[in-house]
This record gives C-alpha cells, sequence and structure tokens, in this order.
C-alpha cells in the first residue's frame, strides 16, 4: 500500500494562511468558534491507502483510513482534459449478487478524483441524491432489506427512506402505510420499495411497493394458481406515510402486455413472476410519469389513474414511429422536461438488455432522449436527441442505472448493475447524438458491484459530529519525513461528511489546559496526516471552512503516547 504525495500549497492559501496569522486566539477548549496567532504551517499530506485482498479476490480494492473505519471503494479513473460539472458523486455501492464484489454496502459522497467525503451507515442502501424539501436542500436514501440486485426478493426490496439535513442529522424516516403481502420469512418494519424516492415540490414522496399477490398466470403460460409481484406507483405525506395516490399496474394492465420471461416463476409465494416491474415516478403537473420497465413502456398517468399516454421501445406507443436509434427497452429512470405546451423532451437509461440476454446478443446501454410532440401526434412523431453511448468501452447493464442532465451541459450516466460511471460532455451537434466521454470510473468488477443510481450534485454539510483525530508514531516511509525535521509523530484528522474544510488549526501543550494554537494545516482529501509539533503532549484540531479564519467546531483533545522528547513543543526546523 502507497501514501499519496505531498501537495504543494497553492498561492491563494498561503495568503489566507498569512490572514489567519493576524487574529487572536480566544480560548483553547471553549466549543465556540476560535481564531489563530499562529503563523506557522505544518506540512500535510492525503493519508489515504488502498487496500486488497490480493489477485483472485472478487472483492474490489478499498481506501482505508487511520481516524475512520470507512472503507469506500478505491475509484479507477480515467479522464480527458475537458470540464466537468462542478459537483460531488452519489452512489450507493451494492453486491451485485452472492458474491461479495464491495468491502462494505453503504451511500457513499465521492469527489470526482476519487476521495471520500461522506460514508454512511453500512447497510443496503440505494438512491442517494440531494432534494428540496420545505425550501431546503436535504440528502436521501433508501435504506432496508434487499437492494435493487440481488436481494432477498430478487428485482426489489422492503425497507424505509431516510431525510438528512446538512448536519447528516435524521429529520424523516418515510414509512408507508401498505398492506403488503410479502415473500414468506420476510419482515420489514417499511416497505417502502427500493426503486423510487423522490421529493415533490408540494413536499411529498413519490415511491414503489411491491405487493405479493396469488394470481391466474395460464394466460402466459404460467400456473393458473401462480403468484405475481404487483407494481405500485405511489404518492405519501412524509410526516405521516398516509398513502395520497396509488396506482396498481396489475388494475390497469392486461398481464400479457409483459415482455419479461416467465422462466419458472411464479409457481410459489416465494418466487412470484415480475410482469411489470415499475422503477421510476415523477410528478408533471398533476400527472405521474410512471416507468414499467418489463413492458418495455412509461406512461403519463392522471390523479385519478387514468392514463392519458403511453410512450413505448417497440413502436413508439401513442407519440407514432420512433426514430432510427431511438428504440429502447428494460429501460430506467424516465424523466420528462417540457420545453413548451406543445414539446417536452423524454428520456431514459436505456439498459436495451435484461437478465437473459444472451452474451452474444448484448447491445450496449444508452443515455437516450426523444424530443416529442404534446399532445401525441403519430403525423408528427418522436425525434432523437441523444443517445449517449461509449463506442470505445461500451457496457450493457441488465439491469438498474441512471442517466442525469447536469446544470452546466455535461450527463452523467450511472451502468446500475455494472460498477461502471461516465460524464460525457454537453450534446455537441444535431448530427452528433452519441456524445464524448471526458471522466470515467470503475469501482468494481463488471457486475459483482451495483449503484442502482448514481447522481452528481452540489451539496453543502457540516456535520454535527466532530472532526475524528488520532496521533501515531511515524513510518520509515512516511511521505512527511522529508519535511518533519526532528518530530517523530503524526496527527490524522478526518470529518465524515464535511464538504467545505479547506484548513485545521493546529492546537498543543502540555495539557489540555495549556492548548495554544500552533499552526494550520491545508486539508488534504477525506484524510489528513499533518506533522506533529515536538514536543507537544496534547493536540487537537478545528475545522476551518471556505478559507474563513474561524474555526467552526473542534476535535477532542488527544493525549500523545508517552514519548522522549519532552522539550517544549516546536516545529524542529
Amino acid at each position: 500500500m502507497e501514501r499519496t504525495s505531498t501537495n504543494p500549497i497553492p498561492d491563494m492559501y498561503l495568503t489566507y494562511l498569512a490572514l489567519l496569522c493576524l487574529l487572536q486566539l480566544s480560548g483553547a477548549t471553549s466549543p465556540h468558534r476560535h481564531q489563530i496567532d499562529s503563523d506557522k504551517v505544518l506540512c500535510s499530506a492525503n493519508s489515504r491507502q488502498i487496500a486488497n485482498n490480493g489477485n483472485g479476490s472478487t472483492v474490489w480494492p478499498w481506501q482505508t483510513y487511520m481516524s475512520s473505519n470507512a472503507t469506500p471503494p478505491a475509484l479507477r479513473i480515467n479522464r480527458t482534459k475537458e470540464s466537468l460539472f462542478d459537483g460531488l458523486l452519489f452512489l450507493t455501492p451494492s453486491y451485485g449478487s452472492s458474491i461479495p464484489g464491495t468491502k462494505e454496502q453503504a451511500p457513499i459522497i465521492m469527489r470526482d478524483d476519487g476521495d471520500l467525503v461522506w460514508n454512511g451507515p453500512v447497510h443496503d442502501s440505494s438512491n442517494l441524491l440531494v432534494q428540496t424539501l420545505g425550501g431546503r436542500q436535504v440528502l436521501t436514501y433508501w435504506s432496508g432489506q434487499g437492494s435493487a440486485g440481488y436481494s432477498l426478493a430478487i428485482g426489489h426490496g422492503y425497507g424505509e427512506v431516510v431525510i438528512l439535513d446538512s448536519t447528516y442529522t435524521v429529520i424523516h424516516t418515510v414509512c408507508p402505510q401498505l398492506n403488503l403481502k410479502l415473500p414468506p420469512g420476510a419482515t420489514a418494519r417499511c416497505v417502502a420499495d427500493v426503486h423510487e424516492s423522490k421529493i415533490t415540490d408540494r413536499n411529498t414522496m413519490l415511491i414503489t411497493a411491491y405487493n405479493t399477490t396469488p394470481y391466474d398466470l395460464s394466460s402466459i403460460g404460467g400456473p393458473s394458481k401462480g403468484w405475481l409481484l404487483d407494481s405500485l406507483a405511489l404518492e405519501v405525506d412524509i410526516i405521516t406515510g398516509k398513502v395520497l395516490f396509488s396506482w396498481s399496474l396489475l388494475a390497469h394492465l392486461p398481464l400479457n402486455r409483459t415482455l419479461f420471461q416467465l422462466s419458472g416463476a411464479g409457481t410459489s409465494q416465494s418466487t412470484p413472476f415480475d410482469p411489470f416491474h415499475v422503477n421510476s415516478i415523477q410528478l408533471v403537473g398533476n400527472n405521474y410519469l410512471i416507468n414499467v420497465r418489463n413492458i418495455w413502456a412509461t406512461f403519463l398517468v392522471s390523479p385519478a389513474g387514468n392514463i392519458i399516454w403511453a410512450i413505448n421501445g417497440l413502436n413508439g406507443g401513442d407519440f407514432g414511429a420512433l426514430p432510427e436509434g431511438g428504440n429502447f427497452s428494460w429501460q430506467h429512470d424516465a424523466r420528462l422536461e417540457t420545453l413548451n405546451s406543445s414539446a417536452a423532451l423524454i428520456h431514459w437509461f436505456a439498459n436495451n438488455n435484461d437478465e437473459f440476454t444472451a452474451p452474444r446478443d448484448i447491445k450496449p446501454s444508452t443515455g437516450l432522449t426523444l424530443l416529442i410532440t404534446l399532445p401525441p401526434d403519430p403525423s408528427s412523431p418522436p425525434v432523437l436527441y441523444t443517445n449517449y453511448t461509449n463506442l470505445q468501452y461500451p457496457v450493457g447493464a441488465w439491469s438498474q442505472g441512471s442517466f442525469q442532465y447536469l446544470p452546466n451541459g455535461n450527463v452523467l450516466m450511472g451502468y446500475g448493475a455494472y460498477a461502471v460511471i461516465e460524464e460525457y460532455g454537453p450534446k455537441e451537434s444535431t448530427s452528433n447524438t452519441q456524445g464524448h466521454v471526458r471522466w470515467s470510473a470503475a469501482f468494481g468488477y463488471d457486475d459483482l458491484v451495483s449503484s442502482y443510481r448514481v447522481f452528481k450534485q452540489e451539496w453543502h454539510a457540516t456535520p454535527a459530529s466532530k472532526p475524528s483525530l488520532v496521533v501515531s508514531r511515524t513510518m520509515a516511509n512516511d511521505t512527511l519525513n522529508q519535511c518533519a525535521g526532528n518530530s517523530t509523530w503524526r496527527g490524522y484528522v478526518s470529518w465524515n461528511g464535511a464538504t467545505d474544510v479547506t484548513g485545521w488549526l493546529v492546537y498543543a501543550g502540555t495539557s489540555n489546559a495549556t492548548m495554544n494554537a500552533v499552526g494550520m494545516v491545508k486539508k488534504e482529501g477525506f484524510e489528513t496526516e499533518f506533522v506533529l509539533p515536538q514536543g507537544a503532549m496534547f493536540i487537537q484540531v478545528g475545522a476551518v471552512e471556505n478559507y474563513e479564519r474561524n474555526a467552526v467546531r473542534r476535535s477532542d483533545v488527544v493525549a500523545v503516547p508517552a514519548r522522549q522528547d519532552s522539550l517544549p513543543y516546536s516545529f524542529g526546523w
């Protein structure tokens, strides 16, 4: 394992440090904001290390730290020099099969250089993203039993949607009031499904749910006393969990619309057939855009439950013939953007494969956008707008996936069942619909790791927790030995979830009552390693955000283990 190299301190940061040096420390252990009187800059480095289980392991390499137990995946990144959207990555690495493919399953936030920002609770999770609730930004994710890949019930899950504020404090858990029949042996306090958890502008939440239902499957070659999963599209009250809208696919569509192979399913409550598979919902005005994977179709449904229109990947449905390159199948993440009263863009992550696709028949998954006429008019059929495809390294994802237009015009695609993320540049011209990859990352071996969706968004958070600080003797090959003078001790500091920390104020003393500001450390990655002043017996750090002059929160005071260099502390140079 190798420690990453020391980064040079930019001129802007030195100017910032000079300004900090003019300020007077207001107190050593008070929880209030503090100021610094030091003119010392302590050398620092990104202390991230990469670990793996050796050749032949199915577990993707992971990152390790001294001050945190987090073990996020080590992204394998390729990028051009072209501009990217300045946001954070939100993903939920999960096992893609019964074979462990990632060190931990958890919701995580990362930078596009691979540095960790936040490692959430280690648990099955999905759909981590930033949303707006009551006019403020919140972080939401699904947590429960199962996952969007392999799970207690393959292809869906049971759980709750967790809503966090910008301190990572849980402010709501959404638990819909539903009387669902679960597979035998399954127990769940909450039964929200893994696929959707979208907050609306009326402060409700759109969710999916799956109800195990006895049903006659003889019309599609199954048993007359069979079992299926009835997909439900729901709008619920975030506070109470009360269901405000419910749409059952089974109540509105014939069973023979399914394009999914029965393949022996449906014979028991333990193995229900999944004929429809709702995986995304969007509020469009007062109507609902509902995507149904296993019939290759997306519907606009009224509040009364009536189908207003449908578009499908076979023949375009109500909209007329699809253009060349505009067909889709097994799609996810349907979203509609209204342009005016007579036109809209609709886009999907078009998987174009399912779990039964033979290897020789696998097609690239694409980011498909169609320009459609509203209301539907077959004489004015859809026009191909994008079908983003990595022609050099195509990926055919058989399940899951996401497609997101970014604020700067770029596009982010998460390949769901395959542990791949790509950021494309903006649509270049009407003649080029396939786009150009500017950045890509892998976080698992093929489909051994999945992330149901991946987002890139802006997020600013100051955790309610304290920064984490540990101290340790230096190692022989330590990066900082070249600038440490006679100091043989190192500090390691991280603050899980902090997005805007730019530096660390370092306090040292011979007791926890005699702490003084002794220097500033430039933040380096998720965890920063820095040189401890020679002779310091107690160490504390304070987080500085956005190059400001004050520490917003301090770590606990940490005692340096008994040491030989008991002289008054100094930097040794």
